[in-house]
């Protein structure tokens, strides 16, 4: 008995030092990248990565993450492992958070959608000129709250395309005479304005006008002589 004596100090060493390690290993801290999001439409996505670390800094391989979200009206997450996915479900603010072991970490999520489109003028008469431009609209975007909403994509579109064009710039292009509407959007939401294009062309801007019947023309080349 007295020989082994002198191997407790060792064995309750080396227990404490595999607690230790073991408390090492343990999940201690959750950082996530990025640490928050934002959305401006419904159905837009983004990639979410957790880095699960121990108590001494050190990176945990291994862990994963038990995701979810505060609001699944806002923010769906979708997530295996320490990646995950979040996706804007509608207009609000919303946490992500991931659980690992007890460590455990979250990323504010804010969606922001345009719902509602305000062009000026009501109407809109535009001269086609000899040479292509395009004229400017003015639009204010309001969210869903009614605040205005800056710096958001606008593109226009013409019913009648042979009356005019629109673009991503939110520019309207006339290309001929007559009357149609101009559809402004900005992420879901949109509104329509009246126009109306008058051919302003000098003659050497405008086609060449067709007089008369051409196929007589041919019809005359193409006929045998008389005699």
């Amino acid at each position: 008995m007295r020989g082994m004596a002198p191997r407790l100090p060792l064995l309750a060493t080396s227990l404490l030092a595999s607690a230790a390690i073991a408390a090492c290993d343990r999940p201690a801290r959750v950082e996530l990248d990025p640490p928050s999001l934002r959305f401006h439409g419904r159905g837009q996505s983004a990639p979410l990565r957790a880095t699960v670390r121990g108590a001494s800094g050190k990176v945990l391989p291994t862990a994963s993450c038990r995701w979810s979200s505060s609001d699944e009206r806002v923010a769906a997450v979708t997530g295996r492992q320490r990646d995950a996915a979040v996706v804007a479900q509608g207009p609000g603010t919303a946490s992500v958070r991931c659980d690992a072991g007890g460590a455990e970490a979250s990323a504010p999520v804010a969606v922001r959608i345009a719902s509602r489109v305000e062009v000026s003028p009501a109407r809109l008469e535009l001269k086609l000129a000899d040479e292509p431009a395009p004229v400017g609209l003015e639009v204010k975007v309001l969210d869903t709250e009614g605040r205005p909403f800056q710096d958001r994509p606008v593109s226009t579109a013409c019913e009648d395309e042979r009356v005019c064009r629109g673009d991503d710039r939110g520019q309207v292009w006339p290309v001929g005479a007559g009357e149609t509407h101009v559809v402004v959007q900005v992420d879901e939401a949109k509104a329509a304005v009246a126009l109306r294009v008058v051919d302003a062309r000098t003659a050497s801007g405008k086609p060449r006008r067709v007089e008369g019947n051409p196929m007589l023309d041919v019809e005359k080349a193409l006929a045998p002589p008389k005699r």
